[in-house]
Order: structure tokens, then C-alpha cells, then sequence
């Protein structure tokens, strides 16, 4: 609507008011839900976990509200389908990713807090697959988009990976395209989940990525078709982001959960296949990477050898059982983050 009023290439314009109606959007939810979900009980389950030593150590944030994930998704919508362009396919296809995520967190939340007889949730293969359909069909739209638009030459280029830092493409081919798709949306929507265990942390790293990714989308507008709406969503995620951290900070009044967790790794995932920068995805999440790699060979070690390599896992856990303050923890965490966008800025410099 607002892409019609204000214009097209007034991306930026709106982008900023994406960004301010999903932050103030966020604001006005959560009250309201946590305020819901605490006159049920519905909050984070006691002893979670299989570890007596984290238990004693988060055991003061049972019971609280899990629906931060809701509050941004249901903010998010109508701000993105009130500022992007929906002529374009870039948002549709950023929408379903986290619509899509979104639901199968939500059923995972659902099994583990809101459903009358709480269970472990959904099985990591039940999981595995439909982020996996996600990706395939996230990375097919976009080998569609490109085909209709420009035909094999145009499908060619959407199947490179540009090489940050030292220039030049990389070519898959659309199949080798499509398999790495689905690799990235499931690989980097586990990485945020993963991550998501200390207050304000998913939150903070997630929001210094989609920054970036937002940033880049809007200076590529000119060079890549559909960049600019790209950029009014990714904007609408930033705040949405930003208003979540307001209750998420340590001590947090509520958690994202899976809702949150796994379509925001998704929709992180897809921004950089959709700004053609998806290596870059390493540096700029690398936060999720070392925390999704821990977990890798904590679970590896353990099994060929019987040892630990980590106190526990994921790494956040790792330094709490070290002794360091959980806002110690999420501190440096959070330096990480932004020192690592920023060598991933400078490697988009030197192209």
C-alpha cells in the first residue's frame, strides 16, 4: 500500500517506517501476551534440561512467558504487507520462510508449553524436515524469479556464490543452488536456535545480522532486482528485533522460543541468498556457527570417545559453567558479533 502512495523507489522511506511500526508493534504485544500467557501458566517448563548443574542455573527463569517469537511474527506481517512492494516476489518469498518457520516453532512450543500435556516437543527429524522443504522451496523460487526475468542467463548468475574478500564467483549449477539452499535456511535456523539460551543473546547477534544484511540489501537495490523490498522487510525485522530485546534483556520478562528462533535463522538465511552475499553469512553469523560447531563436537567427541570437549553445550553454556556472569557471557557474545559484521563489511569493500 505504502509502495504505491509513496513510491516504489522510496524504498528507504520505508524501510525506516517498517522498521518503527514493527519496533512500536512489538511494544504493544508483548504486555499483552506475556500478561496471557502468565494467567495460564504458560512459561518455561522446570528442569528442561538434562543437566542438574544449567537447571540450578536458569531455575529463576521458570515460568517465564514464551511468546516473544509470536509478538514479533504477528507485528511483522501486516507492517511488511502495509510497506513492501508486493508486486515483487522478494517479500513473498521472505514471508513465507518465516511464516513457515514460524508455524512449525509454534508447534513445537505448542507440544512444550501451551499444550495441556507438555512433551519434548517435535523430533529433530520432524524439524529437519520441513526446514529442509523450506529451503528447496525458497531456493527454487528464487531460480524461478531469475529464470522468468532473465531468462538461462539470469539463471546461471543466480546459481554463483560470490567470493567475498577475494572476488569472483563460485558456480553450483541449479541443482548444486537448490541443495545449498536447503542447507542454509535448515543449518542457519538450527545455529539461532541453538544459540537462543541466555538472555538477550539470539536476540542481540539476530539483530546485529539482519542490520547488516538490511544495509546491504538497500545498497544493492540499484544492482539487483527486488533488493530495496529485500531491504523494507529486512527493516521491519530490525525492529521488530529491537522491541524484543526491551523485554528480552537480562532479566528477561520473556523468551522468544522456537516461534522466534527458527523462522529468524531462516529469514536470516534467505536475506543472503536474496542480496547474492551467502558466504558472507559465515562472518556475519558467526556467533550461531561456533555455537551450532560446539554442539557438533560436543555430540561427536562424546560418542567416539566418551569425552567432552566443552564443560556443556552449546559455547554460551560452556563459559557459564566457567564461572563468567550470564551478562558476561551475552556481552562478549554480542562484541563478537558486531566485530565480525564489521570484517564481513570490509570484505564487501574490497569487491
Amino acid at each position: 500500500m505504502l509502495a504505491y502512495l509513496i513510491g516504489s523507489d522510496a524504498y528507504v522511506l520505508r524501510a525506516a517506517l517498517a522498521a518503527a511500526g514493527s519496533l512500536a508493534g512489538v511494544c504493544v504485544l508483548i504486555p499483552r501476551l506475556a500478561a496471557w500467557a502468565q494467567s495460564r501458566d504458560f512459561g518455561d517448563r522446570e528442569d528442561k534440561t538434562h543437566s542438574d548443574t544449567l537447571n540450578a542455573l536458569h531455575a529463576h527463569k521458570q515460568r517465564t512467558p514464551i511468546v516473544g517469537g509470536i509478538a514479533m511474527l504477528a507485528a511483522l506481517l501486516p507492517v511488511t504487507l502495509l510497506t513492501a512492494d508486493l508486486t515483487r516476489p522478494e517479500p513473498w518469498i521472505l514471508l513465507a520462510t518465516l511464516l513457515g518457520l514460524g508455524a512449525l516453532g509454534f508447534a513445537d512450543d505448542l507440544a512444550k508449553t501451551f499444550g495441556k500435556k507438555r512433551t519434548e516437543g517435535l523430533t529433530p527429524k520432524q524439524k529437519l524436515v520441513v526446514q529442509g522443504l523450506l529451503g528447496l522451496c525458497g531456493g527454487g523460487a528464487l531460480l524461478g524469479v531469475a529464470h522468468m526475468s532473465g531468462g538461462a542467463g539470469a539463471l546461471a548468475a543466480r546459481s554463483e556464490l560470490a567470493l567475498p574478500f577475494v572476488g569472483g564467483t563460485l558456480a553450483l549449477g541449479s541443482v548444486g543452488y537448490l541443495l545449498f539452499s536447503t542447507f542454509l535456511v535448515t543449518g542457519t535456523s538450527n545455529a539461532v536456535n541453538l544459540t537462543d539460551g541466555l538472555d538477550g543473546l539470539a536476540g542481540g547477534c539476530a539483530l546485529v545480522a539482519f542490520a547488516f544484511y538490511a544495509v546491504v540489501a538497500g545498497l544493492a537495490a540499484s544492482q539487483i532486482p527486488g533488493a530495496g523490498e529485500v531491504a523494507v522487510v529486512l527493516a521491519a525485522v530490525v525492529g521488530a528485533l529491537a522491541g524484543f530485546l526491551v523485554f528480552n534483556r537480562a532479566p528477561a520478562k520473556v523468551f522468544m522460543g522456537d516461534t522466534g528462533s527458527l523462522p529468524l535463522g531462516g529469514a536470516l538465511a534467505m536475506a543472503a541468498l536474496l542480496t547474492r552475499q551467502e558466504l558472507l553469512l559465515a562472518l556475519v553469523g558467526g556467533v550461531f556457527v561456533a555455537e551450532a560447531l560446539s554442539v557438533i563436537l560436543q555430540v561427536a567427541s562424546f560418542k567416539l570417545t566418551g569425552k567432552r570437549i566443552f564443560r556443556c553445550a552449546p559455547l554460551h553454556h560452556h563459559f557459564e559453567f566457567g564461572g563468567l556472569e550470564e551478562t558476561q557471557v551475552v556481552t562478549r557474545f554480542h562484541a563478537a558479533a558486531i566485530s565480525l559484521a564489521g570484517v564481513a563489511a570490509a570484505g564487501l569493500a574490497l569487491l
